[in-house]
């Protein structure tokens, strides 16, 4: 019995899951990227144009909701991408990688000053610039997406420790952007949405604290929330945050009292065996030994990797690049400050942090891993795209050139970063030793 157990779910199967799902999405992203790119700068450019602002609207009665569908994909889709980001960080804080300061300090401070410096190099390029002036938060943040893909696929040269600590960074990182987007990227909120948002948070922590576990009961909570966060002001995004942090991670079933009841029914009955009218209450015992949190994780995962993320690549990765398009348009104080914001200060804050961090005696590498491996993991953090695009759509005003110069300077450095970072993680990393013989 123990050993079937172990093979449907070896020990650390949700990382190593983790870590496909998550390869697999970003080569998905990065193909659909390149296609809507392409779609963009060919005579296909104005009907991918029309398809983006195609309006789409709800009604119920005389309520009426009316946006494009880049719009919903943005402000609707994309708060179950932060929904599951959400359930990642509060996994990771309770019970993960970051549930502990000696596992937590070495990814806080690379994520911290990852975020720092990149911000301040964007700064320095356009501080004498005030139409660009906002952009700071755009190269702040990592893709986990391309990152972790990338470095997965260096194959098994690559220690756990790494990815670990990468997912860490890109995790914590997450939530700092999540932090920015809501204090810095927000318009002015109507204080009665507002509360009626947070109304629909509360009720669904008092619910997930009952015991609640209903997916259907959450997902009508959190369209409540997000339509009045969306009216309040605030980016819509932030409400798949919010209610992430309601669902408990506590299972409606202790494993080990299931354990227990289990041996002590085979031992009380020697010819004891499951039977069909069995099967039925031990799969939802089953199914409730597992938590909310991880449930809707794994339910949500394929969704968001290979249905979300590749629209929202789709509908934003198409930079138009205007006919009287030249080199000199790349170095736009903008569009430097994000390129080397990604490129040069993402990997200068991540090392710089790590290497305080060591130096103090606050954390410790990564087991297996030396500094010039974290030379090339700091350029790999350089891998902005998702959240960067994101964060650059709420930074520039929409339609502008300013904003597809951004995306531009985005995908660029982007695409430097991986290609830098993957050799030197590479080179960084000795030989995997073979395991000996007894």
């Amino acid at each position: 019995m123990k050993k079937l157990i172990e093979q449907e779910h070896p020990p650390g199967s949700f990382f190593n899951h983790f870590l496909h799902s998550q390869t697999a999405g970003g080569i998905i992203l990065l193909l659909v990227s390149g296609f809507a790119f392409y779609l963009a700068n060919s005579d296909w450019w104005e009907v991918y144009n029309q398809i983006a602002h195609t309006k789409l609207s709800v009604h119920i009665g005389e309520w009426d909701l009316a946006l494009d569908l880049n719009h919903w994909v943005n402000e609707g889709l994309m708060v179950l991408f932060f929904f599951l980001v959400g359930l990642e960080i509060k996994r990771e804080i309770l019970r993960g990688e970051l549930s502990s300061a000696r596992k937590a300090s070495l990814a806080v401070f690379a994520a911290v000053g990852g975020m720092i410096v990149p911000a301040l190099v964007y700064s320095l390029f356009n501080i004498f610039f005030s139409e660009s002036r906002g952009g700071w938060g755009v190269p702040m943040a990592t893709d986990i997406a391309f990152a972790i893909g990338v470095l997965s696929l260096l194959g098994k040269r690559v220690p756990v420790s790494l990815k670990v600590f990468l997912t860490g960074l890109a995790i914590v990182d997450d939530l700092g952007a999540i932090l920015v987007i809501a204090l810095f990227y927000s318009e002015q909120f109507h204080l009665n949405s507002l509360m009626i948002g947070l109304l629909f948070v509360v009720v669904s922590f008092v619910y997930g604290r009952r015991g609640g576990s209903n997916g259907y009961i959450y997902a009508l909570l959190c369209v409540g929330c997000w339509y009045f966060i969306l009216e309040s002001g605030i980016h819509s995004t932030i409400a798949g945050v919010l209610m992430a942090l309601t669902i408990p991670i506590k299972r409606k079933y202790n494993l080990e009292e299931v354990n227990h009841q289990l041996r002590a029914r085979i031992q009380e009955e020697e010819d004891f065996g499951l039977e069909e009218e069995h099967l039925e209450a031990y799969q939802r015992i089953i199914r409730n030994t597992e938590s909310p949190l991880q449930r809707f994780e794994h339910q949500l995962h394929p969704w968001v990797a290979f249905g979300i993320m590749p629209l929202f690549a789709f509908f934003n990765a198409g930079v138009h690049l205007p006919t009287h398009f030249t080199v000199g348009l790349l170095f736009e104080p903008h569009v430097l400050g994000i390129f080397f914001g990604l490129l040069l200060g993402k990997p200068v804050g991540v090392l710089l942090a790590c290497w305080l961090a060591v130096s103090r005696g606050w954390a410790t590498l990564p087991n297996g891993v030396g500094w010039r491996a974290m030379i090339g993991v700091g350029c790999l953090a350089g891998l902005g795209f998702t959240m960067s695009l994101f964060i650059s759509v709420l930074a520039f005003e929409e339609g502008s050139h300013m904003l597809e110069e951004a995306k531009l300077g985005i995908i660029c450095a982007s695409l430097a970063a991986m290609c830098l970072g993957a050799p030197l993680t590479w080179l960084g990393l000795g030989k995997p030793r073979k395991k000996q013989r007894a």
